[in-house]
Formats: structure tokens, sequence, C-alpha cells
């Protein structure tokens, strides 16, 4: 273990964000905190339900310089992007999206399940990407539930979505050190975890946990001080997500859905973008303005 432990740096509230019909909850970034490691955005869609006929639709948007995670814990999400992949996301299956040099795509409740009543439950990050990834090509994985490494630490219920942990790896093709962890505790169960040096963080989905004197409720989002290693105890029955990384050694600037070592070439992709030239999701026109277009 580290020679310190459960030093807490900060906890960020969440803000509230209308998104594709739905309220979700934005961690990061964060004014005093625009990063944990690699990862430079977290949005929790918390457990929502839909009437029949109504869903969410997010129209398609572009990305750049990053990779997104999407981790869904209840109901289906219809991914489609400019590559021509059409993908269907379950509980517990992750859909990891490479943007590059450039992707854009769309995600909406798929057309099956929208007549009738149903849930949405889901986790999605942003991974920025190292200098000498950026420019890749752009590239699209589906991980299947049963894909994913399942496993016990001290009989406690740990799902290794991306990353390495434990001294596990999971299938997840990332591009530089990091982990993401969903733990499921009982009550009274303790969880040890060591970063390693590395940036780390958790959020309680659901329940109650002890951190040190400290006593971390749901929706609570705790960055732990570098070099800090994490134990903490379920007060009762809890349901956390466990993230960080190695930090990139270049800062990163973020407009939109563009994240990019380079201010140039985030105005190229505005640029494309507001001109067409940006990569498009086949079949679906009704794009996502730029922001400042909207302004007008």
């Amino acid at each position: 273990m580290s020679s310190t432990q459960n030093v807490i740096l900060m906890e960020i509230a969440p803000r509230l964000i209308s998104l594709g019909g739905s309220t979700v909850h934005r961690l990061i970034p964060y004014a005093k905190k625009r990063m944990v490691g690699p990862f430079i955005f977290f949005d929790y869609f918390p457990a929502t339900d839909f009437a029949a006929g109504e869903g969410m639709d997010v129209r398609p948007h572009p990305h750049i310089g990053l990779s997104t995670l999407s981790y869904l814990l209840e109901g289906e999400v219809l991914h489609h992007d400019s590559l021509g992949n059409k993908q269907l996301l379950t509980p517990g299956d992750v859909n990891w999206m490479t943007a590059g040099i450039g992707i854009s795509h769309s995600e909406r409740t798929p057309p099956a399940l929208r007549p009738l009543p149903h849930r949405l439950h889901l986790l999605q990050f942003w991974v920025a990407l190292p200098l000498d990834q950026e420019d890749r090509p752009p590239h699209f994985t589906h991980h299947a539930q049963e894909s994913i490494p399942h496993f016990k630490v001290d009989d406690i219920d740990v799902a290794l979505i991306a990353g390495s942990a434990f001294g596990r790896k999971s299938p997840v093709e990332v591009f530089s050190p990091l982990f993401f962890l969903d733990v499921r505790m009982k009550k009274g169960q303790i969880f040890n975890f060591d970063p390693e040096g590395q940036e780390s963080a958790f959020f309680i989905i659901q329940g109650r946990l002890s951190v040190g004197d400290k006593e971390i409720t749901t929706d609570d989002f705790v960055v732990l001080a570098t070099n800090s290693s994490l134990q903490v105890i379920a007060k009762e029955d809890t349901h956390l997500v466990l993230l960080g990384g190695e930090p990139l050694p270049e800062p990163r600037h973020i407009y939109w859905n563009y994240v990019s070592s380079s201010k140039e070439k985030i105005e190229r992709a505005k640029q494309a973008w507001r001109d067409g030239s940006f990569p498009q999701v086949p079949g679906e026109p009704d794009i996502i303005p730029l922001p400042e277009d909207l302004r007008g």
C-alpha cells in the first residue's frame, strides 16, 4: 500500500445538464479539476424512466482527440457513427470509440424499445489520447458484458471495465495507463485499492461509504490526493465506480465535443463541422450545430 491512505483532494458536486431527453449529472471537467489521469469528461445518466414514445435522442455530433467510453447499467442505447457502425448497447456492455483525427456519432433509444415504457441508466466518459495517438484513424469496438473481467476482491464483486488493476487487464483497447472499475459492496465490507501513484477518484452510484472519519453518499464524486490509497467501508449495500490513471504530460484543450493538445486542430475541426467536410453519420442529416452557431 501507499504511505498515505484516504487523503481526499476534493469532492465534486454534479452539475445538472439537459441532454437528449435526459437530465445528466456532469462531474468533470470541473473548474478546479479538469482531468483525473487521462479522463477528461464524466457524465452520469441516473436511472431515468421514459414513457412509451419517449427516449434518448442525441443527434450526430463530432469528436477529435479522445476515446469515448459508454458503460450501460440499464436500458438500451443504439450507437451509429460515421464509420457506418450501428451497435446496440445493453446492460453490462461497453462501447469504446476512438475519435483520433475525427468521428461523428449519434446515440438514441432503439426503435424497438421506444414504443414501450423503459428505463435508461448510463455512464459515459471521454479519455484524452496521448500525443502520438491524437491523429490516429477513428475506430469503434463493442465489448459485450461476457467479455469484461468479473472477479472477487475480498468477496467484493468487481468488474474491470477498462485498463488494468488487481493483476488483470480489460479487453478494451486503451492508449495510456488507466483503470475503470465497477465495484459492488455489501454492508460492512471493506474495499482496498492502491492506484500505485496514479491519480484516482470514485463515484457512488448508490449507497453510503465510510472513508476514514468521513461519510460519503450517493452522487458524490471524490478525488483522492496523488499517492493516496483507498480504503472504504460500506455502511449499507453500495455500488461505486473507481477511475483514474497516469496524467498526460501536456495540457489538453476542450471545446464542446473536441479535445486536443492543439487549439489550431480544434479550430480546423470546428470549421469542418460547420462546412460539412467533417465525417458524417450516414443517413442522419439532422446534426447538432456548433454552440457558437446556435447563438447566432
